[in-house]
Order: structure tokens, then C-alpha cells, then sequence
């Protein structure tokens, strides 16, 4: 637990040094800034269903470049780094395990991941008053949209680690987790022009949409149990795959 705790100090540290991390936040709050601008003008003049209001809020376009991009960024020096550098193996030697390591710098990446959202929700607030909307808008599909994102965003963070593990060069650490991420937002329109037909291509489906899961049902307020299973078994899985990926450097 000792190893935990110390390893997310370490690596929150370093998020929280490092420009690149507020090079991000400065970038996606401007762009943020003005597409919620819009949202809110258009939504004032067309007398929009809040409903819907609070969806767009939360699924905007920077959103989604925030998911494809921010996790791969923030965990591509995980491992890549420390291997170019030599102190993977040091690390490696030291009376700790694989698992605690690997946990530990993706708590860390979970925390800072979230530390960069909290802005949006006093933001959301500052628009429900008098000079903006007016009037109150339903939290409750924020807050369930906000937990989609959370869990896809764990997930691809995993991911990052896992492609961090097994490569000395950032860079191509963090375009093999920016494809994969890309390509798993994408697989449910390619299942969308085959033949669904079969139950289990249509379980196939259903399971991997993240799109549909964040819109259809995060995004309205609806949280679905097999969903949540999904991402936290994604989560494991590629956090299993990062400790294995770091216990086979011992064999070679």
C-alpha cells in the first residue's frame, strides 16, 4: 500500500510540474469556452429543451478529442520514459511489486484526468444564473455523464499505460494508444454496416458502443450496469496486460 501511495504522490508531482499538462488545460478551456458560447446563444434563441442542453454541454467536440487524446499524452512517458532513461530496471529491482507500480501510476493519471474536468462543473453552474439561462438546469444527467466519461477515460488510461510498457519512445507509445482508442470509437459504426442479424453481433455491438453508451444512456441520466462492467473489465484487463508486459522483462 506504501508503494501505492508513494508511486501516485510521485507521478501527481510530476503531472502537476509538467507544461505539457497546462499547455492542455489552457487549450481545451479556450476552445470549451467558445463552444459553450455558442451552445448557450443558440440554445437562448431556439428555446431549447434543457434536457438536451445539458447533453450537448457535456458531449461537445472538445470532449471528444479531451478522451481520444489526454490519456494517451499523460500516460505515454509512464514507462516509455523510465526505459530510456535506465531507471525502469532500477525500479524494477527494488523490493516492489509489478502490480503496486502499475496501479499506483494509474491512480495517479485517474486523479489528474479528473483534477482537469473539475473546472466544467462550478462552470456549469455560472451559466444557470440571471445573465445566461435563467433558471436551473437537471444535474443528474451531468453528474451520469461525467461517470461515462470517467470510466472510458480509466479505461483508455490503461490502455496508455500498456502501450507505455512496452516501448522506450514516447512517441510511438502514445500513437499506438491514440489509434487504439480511436479505433474502439469507431468499431461500433463498422459493426453498424454489417450484418447484425446474429445475437451475439448484436451483443458485440451493444457492448463495445461507447459512443451510445455516453449519448444514449450516461447522457441522459441512465446508467446501465453491463456498461459499467464493460469499462471497469477493460480497466482490469489492460492494467493486467501493463504488470505482465513488466514481469516478462525479468525472463529475457
Amino acid at each position: 500500500m506504501n508503494t501505492i501511495l508513494t508511486t501516485v504522490k510521485k507521478e501527481l508531482i510530476s503531472y502537476f510540474f509538467s507544461p505539457v499538462a497546462y499547455v492542455i488545460a489552457v487549450l481545451y478551456y479556450l476552445w470549451r469556452g467558445l463552444e459553450i458560447s455558442r451552445i448557450i446563444t443558440v440554445a437562448v434563441h431556439d428555446f431549447w429543451d434543457k434536457n438536451d442542453l445539458t447533453t450537448m454541454y457535456v458531449f461537445t467536440e472538445s470532449t471528444n478529442w479531451m478522451i481520444l487524446l489526454v490519456p494517451p499524452i499523460l500516460t505515454m512517458r509512464c514507462f516509455a520514459e523510465e526505459k530510456r532513461s535506465g531507471s525502469l530496471e532500477v525500479l524494477m529491482c527494488a523490493p516492489v511489486r509489478d502490480a503496486e507500480v502499475v496501479l499506483g501510476k494509474w491512480l495517479a493519471g485517474v486523479l489528474f484526468f479528473a483534477v482537469l474536468w473539475l473546472p466544467t462543473l462550478p462552470l456549469l453552474w455560472i451559466l444557470t444564473t440571471g445573465p445566461y439561462l435563467g433558471g436551473a438546469l437537471a444535474f443528474g444527467p451531468v453528474m451520469s455523464g461525467y461517470l461515462g466519461l470517467f470510466l472510458l477515460g480509466s479505461m483508455f488510461l490503461a490502455v496508455g499505460l500498456f502501450t507505455s510498457s512496452f516501448t522506450d519512445n514516447q512517441l510511438l507509445a502514445s500513437l499506438c494508444a491514440i489509434i487504439f482508442n480511436y479505433a474502439l470509437l469507431q468499431l461500433p459504426f463498422l459493426w453498424a454496416l454489417g450484418d447484425d442479424s446474429h445475437y451475439l453481433m448484436r451483443l458485440l455491438y451493444e457492448q463495445t458502443n461507447v459512443v451510445g453508451h455516453l449519448r444514449n444512456w450516461f447522457g441522459r441520466g441512465l446508467v446501465d450496469s453491463s456498461q459499467v462492467v464493460f469499462y471497469l473489465g477493460g480497466t482490469l484487463f489492460f492494467l493486467f496486460l501493463t504488470v505482465q508486459s513488466l514481469g516478462s522483462r525479468k525472463w529475457r
